[in-house]
């Protein structure tokens, strides 16, 4: 089960790519604009740490906020948050 911290930034990296027809495409906007300026006080360890989780977790994450991207779609545009977060700077 996550934590309600993990969830709000899944939720955060997420919101921004609800509407848009294929989330992958938005990945630059959302570090850009969530990650980078360290939406809901989080640095980016800590949206790297909460995908994590997220990612190895069981929890249906594209029920975590109203949308309409199918599970396995939410969990691509993660893995892919995942790798450029991991990516050294």
């Amino acid at each position: 089960m996550l934590d309600n911290r993990t969830k709000s930034l899944i939720r955060g990296l997420v919101y921004p790519i609800q509407f848009d027809g294929n989330p992958i495409d938005g990945v630059d906007r959302v570090l850009t604009q969530v990650v980078d300026r360290k939406a809901l006080g989080a640095t980016p360890g800590e949206f790297l740490a909460s995908v994590r989780a997220a990612l190895e977790s069981s929890e249906p994450l594209a029920d975590l906020i109203p949308q309409h991207h199918p599970e396995p779609v939410i969990r691509a545009y993660l893995a892919e948050i995942q790798k450029r977060l991991e990516k050294p700077a």
